[in-house]
């Protein structure tokens, strides 16, 4: 008598789909979005919370002690610059560096997915939280410092000030960017996490200072204005002139600089002095940008770090690529 035996169905194990990848990204980083995200609603919460209870009120009240709304409000800006760094060192510069530190790619890489494909699925998750979480907290400080300005015959925040242009929520959804695709390129180059997170910060605050202060004031050529000295000095502090003044200087009638104690410096009143610097052919002659660039310009520095942040994810893309795994 013979018997027959059957073979055990061989398991099989289905692909890993792009739904497995973010979940997996998901449950690895988890706490880190949750964290960040809760300090991102409370700076939110605050900045809206202020704005409602300025616009219900119409004044600036000191329910925060001695800051103030203004006050506080002046700290609050500091949290974009704050979230890119948070972004770009805990977020991304730990990303690869830590996996080749212990040697865990080993393992992901080995099974039925590409290092490449890896990545994308970390970087489609961590990157559309980032520019969320950077773009709202933008929405709730441009909010905030609107309705401050609103109520206050000297806003305190003019719209070519560092801390109104840099809350524009594109403008910081491009700095998220760029800073995550900065520390992936350190972490991907180096493969060592600390030295990953102190290139990446010190890039970063180099990179959007040179931008802010260096650039910026020439994304366009400044228009040239020429005025007499009484209009420049009744004009000054009125805040009545939203644009941004990037340079100006005093220059006598043939219109070389010259500096304001070379003339009337007999005169003690201000009425006379402004009246001898007027018969004396002083003018003040500026260059500054008008309101109307203001978008512009924040469109333009968003398309800055967008262009960055892209060529820093191709480099890790393709450093990734090419490196050996062991």
């Amino acid at each position: 008598m013979t018997a027959t035996t059957t073979a055990a169905p061989v398991a099989t194990r289905s692909h890993v789909g792009w739904g497995d990848l973010l979940w997996l990204t998901w449950r690895q980083h988890r706490w880190t979005i949750l964290g960040t995200g809760a300090l991102v609603v409370a700076v939110v919460g605050l900045a809206l919370g202020m704005a409602w209870h300025t616009d219900a009120t119409g004044d600036t009240h000191e329910l925060l002690g001695e800051w103030g709304y203004i006050g506080t409000a002046q700290m609050l800006t500091f949290a974009p610059t704050v979230f890119g760094a948070v972004i770009a060192v805990f977020w991304a510069a730990p990303l690869l560096s830590r996996e080749y530190e212990q040697r865990t790619h080993l393992v992901v890489w080995s099974q039925d997915i590409t290092p490449l494909r890896w990545l994308t699925g970390k970087v489609v998750l961590l990157g559309v939280t980032a520019v969320a979480f950077a773009a709202g907290l933008g929405l709730a400080l441009v909010k905030l410092l609107n309705s401050i300005n609103e109520v206050n015959v000297q806003p305190p925040f003019p719209p070519f000030s560092t801390s109104s242009f840099e809350a524009a929520p594109q403008v910081q959804a491009g700095y998220a960017a760029f800073g995550l695709a900065l520390g992936l390129a350190f972490s991907a180059v180096t493969r060592r996490t600390v030295p990953a997170m102190g290139l990446t910060l010190g890039v970063f605050f180099v990179t959007r200072s040179f931008v802010a202060g260096g650039w910026r004031p020439y994304f366009l050529e400044p228009l040239r204005k020429v005025e007499p000295y009484g209009v420049f000095s009744m004009s000054v502090g009125t805040g009545d002139d939203q644009s941004w003044r990037v340079k100006g200087y005093l220059a006598d009638a043939a219109g070389n600089q010259i500096r304001n104690f070379d003339v009337c410096t007999d005169v003690n009143s201000h009425v006379e002095y402004t009246k001898c610097m007027n018969d004396s052919g002083i003018h003040y002659v500026s260059y500054h940008h008008p309101i109307e660039r203001l978008v512009p310009f924040q469109w333009f520095e968003t398309g800055v770090f967008a262009v960055l942040a892209a060529g820093l994810f191709a480099l890790a893309f393709v450093w990734v690529r090419r490196a050996r795994r062991v």
